[in-house]
């Protein structure tokens, strides 16, 4: 009878699972940075503590401070990790040289003047930055040394400056070859959330001018003020990331520069500034208690709408939807048309809208600094109507124009006193 028995299963078949195994936890680690972390920390004190008993010399009887050093270095950027471990180092050898100078001074065991000596000096010391993360660690090294070295004191001080060290190089190797992360993606992640978080921001403003006055919610206000926080962490996530190229292995299999990231981080910081801008005029104005900021009713709809074609600017960054940015720009254009309407009325009344306007082409040019998508007369047959208008001023009407205001000796120009002309002023005040 043939023999039925089951062959034997493939070499190569285990081996390929395996490596998928490998691949999994590998993508479970990258995932989970602060898992990826605690195992390579782990790792780096487990193998320092078993390498620190064959040191060779004196250092081989305090295997202890291995251990300590590997989880000082270990940080998740290699290059916070060499800068660190260095730092830490060379705060030991300034607290060591700190104790071992105090204890040549006096005589039998350290008293309590000698403690205050080196405490007091050591706060001192640990006041030099380019020390860095070393000087937390002077006091600590000058305090062990006189207390605990005692009369042994130059054998415990290599001791503890060696394993420290050797610590210190166990985990900068561990960090360095145990899958060193890279958090570009991260970066990208955080970006597009505050993009997004700045458009609808912009749309929630927009919002303030399609409601009933006064208003009595305050929350997109809130929403608003917390863009430079927000901001300020994006900042922060992006320059740590940039950190975790330098000296990283993987950067070779996944070659990419950050001048990006950089670059429409500061866009998004200036579209943040010019957003605060127009949500402290809108709440001003929502609430009716400006003197100085107006706004004639009938804007509102032109202010809403020009707000909600930059929210759209803004959501759609780095998409080169061109269509966006001129629908945007041409909003603007009508409110500042709806602006010139009330050119007749003094300066307070129509300053509030006046001031959204210029805030939001500012959005807009910082969202298009080479102005690539500004229309242009000559492509648009209502922008040379605009331009031959029948007044004879060239497109100059009312004091502006589709982008700001010109000078326009024919304009009426408001004499009345500021502190006193409100909206409904509109007469007295011409």
């Amino acid at each position: 009878m043939p023999d039925r028995r089951p062959a034997p299963p493939r070499r190569g078949g285990a081996l390929r699972r395996e490596a998928r195994t490998a691949t999994h936890w590998t993508r479970v680690l990258l995932a989970q940075p602060r898992l990826l972390l605690a195992v390579k920390t782990a790792l780096a004190a487990a193998l320092a503590y078993w390498i620190a008993p064959h040191v060779p010399g004196v250092a081989a009887e305090y295997p202890y401070y291995a251990p300590l050093g590997a989880v000082i270095a270990m940080y998740p950027t290699i290059k916070s990790s060499v800068r660190q471990g260095f730092q830490v180092l060379l705060g030991l050898v300034v607290g060591i040289v700190l104790a071992t100078t105090v204890f040549a001074l006096q005589e039998g065991q350290p008293g309590v003047l000698a403690v205050a000596l080196v405490v007091g000096v050591g706060v001192l010391v640990a006041g030099i930055r380019w020390l860095g993360a070393g000087r937390d660690w002077v006091l600590t090294a000058g305090l062990f040394v006189l207390l605990l070295g005692g009369a042994n004191a130059e054998a415990y001080s290599l001791g503890y400056v060696v394993q420290v060290g050797v610590g210190v190089v166990v985990g900068v190797v561990v960090n360095l070859v145990l899958v060193p992360p890279l958090y570009s993606s991260r970066a990208d992640g955080r970006l597009a959330r505050v993009r997004d978080s700045l458009a609808d921001r912009a749309d929630e403003i927009a919002g303030v001018f399609e409601t009933t006055w006064p208003l009595e919610d305050d929350e997109w206000e809130r929403r608003v003020g917390v863009l430079p926080s927000t901001l300020r962490r994006v900042r922060e996530a992006v320059r740590f990331a940039d950190e975790s190229r330098h000296l990283n292995p993987r950067r070779l299999l996944r070659r990419r520069d950050l001048s990006q990231e950089y670059a429409d981080l500061a866009v998004y910081e200036r579209v943040s500034f010019h957003l605060q801008d127009v949500a402290e005029v809108s709440g001003i104005l929502g609430r009716r208690i400006g003197r100085q900021i107006g706004m004639p009713d009938d804007l509102a709809p032109d202010v809403a709408r020009a707000v909600h074609g930059v929210a759209t600017v803004i959501r759609r960054h780095g998409t080169a939807d061109a269509d966006a940015f001129t629908d945007a720009r041409r909003r603007v254009a009508d409110l500042w048309d709806a602006v010139d309407r009330h050119r007749d009325r003094p300066t307070t009344a129509t300053s509030g809208g006046v001031s959204i306007a210029v805030s939001l082409g500012r959005v807009i040019a910082a969202l298009d600094p080479d102005d690539t998508t500004a229309p242009r007369p000559e492509d648009d047959a209502a922008e040379e109507a605009r331009a031959t208008a029948d007044d004879g001023t060239g497109g100059r009407v009312g004091g502006t124009d589709s982008t700001g205001p010109v000078d326009d000796d024919s304009a009426p120009r408001d004499t009345a006193p500021h502190d006193t002309v409100q909206d409904g002023d509109a007469d007295a005040g011409r």
